[in-house]
């Protein structure tokens, strides 16, 4: 049997919470993710990484309480919690799911093992990427670009909030920005463009990853984002 499409899904902590609203996850924008997520499951074998921004954020943290590295280990615990919380909404949906972490936790989380992620994903199951990369000082970002190398994934779908794609400027700023619906790896890179950070991209163009670039907060977003129903940036 031929093997499905591996994919990415590159979430904010952000994409979990309701504007305006004191909880940080929200049922609602759980449920919702996690149907568009099991919808695509048929397609495409699917790998997601979240960052944890609605609940800690470690360069906005108070250096002179906090160690960087011990910031960004909280920021990395963040993400087990988003992580653990989509997880079981897409159980509730009778759909299965693994969830790894790349730092140790065995009681909640599947220590990090290719050999395991491919299992998972030869049984049909989706597969969560929690804990960053397990190191500090990277992002979620970094952690979703190196994810995608070691399951050979060729797409990462990365949600944005509130943005429709890549613009070569601030749109919440500059209304004049240009949006672009299609760009090399080497011109994001080479222009600066706040699309991922820039290891991210760099390892992106080194294995021949695309990105697709979305406006998370639109209805059936993901699901839309990937049959080009709404505005992306596709980045190759």
């Amino acid at each position: 049997m031929e093997r499905k499409n591996r994919i990415i899904i590159k979430l904010s902590g952000a994409a979990l919470k309701e504007k305006d609203s004191s909880y940080i996850i929200s049922n609602e924008k759980l449920i919702d993710l996690s149907k568009q997520i099991v919808s695509l499951k048929d397609k495409y074998e699917i790998g997601i990484v979240i960052g944890g921004g609605n609940i800690w954020r470690g360069g906005s943290s108070n250096n002179e309480i906090y160690n960087p590295a011990q910031a960004d280990y909280m920021g990395m615990l963040a993400t087990i919690i988003n992580s653990i919380a989509l997880k079981e909404a897409i159980c509730k949906l009778d759909s299965k799911i693994d969830l790894y972490s790349l730092l140790e936790i065995p009681a909640i989380a599947k220590e990090y093992n290719i050999d395991s992620v491919n299992e998972s994903f030869r049984n049909n199951k989706i597969c969560i990427f929690a804990g960053g990369t397990g190191r500090p000082f990277c992002t979620t970002d970094t952690a979703a670009s190196i994810r995608a190398v070691e399951i050979k994934a060729n797409l990462i779908l990365v949600a944005k909030d509130g943005v429709d794609g890549v613009y070569d400027s601030d749109p919440k700023v500059n209304k004049n920005a240009i949006r672009y619906e299609k760009l090399s790896l080497g011109d994001a890179i080479k222009m600066k463009l706040k699309v991922m950070d820039l290891e991210s991209l760099i390892l992106c163009e080194e294995y021949k990853i695309n990105l697709l670039v979305f406006n998370m907060e639109r209805n059936n977003a993901i699901v839309d984002a990937i049959e080009r129903k709404i505005p992306v940036t596709i980045i190759d």
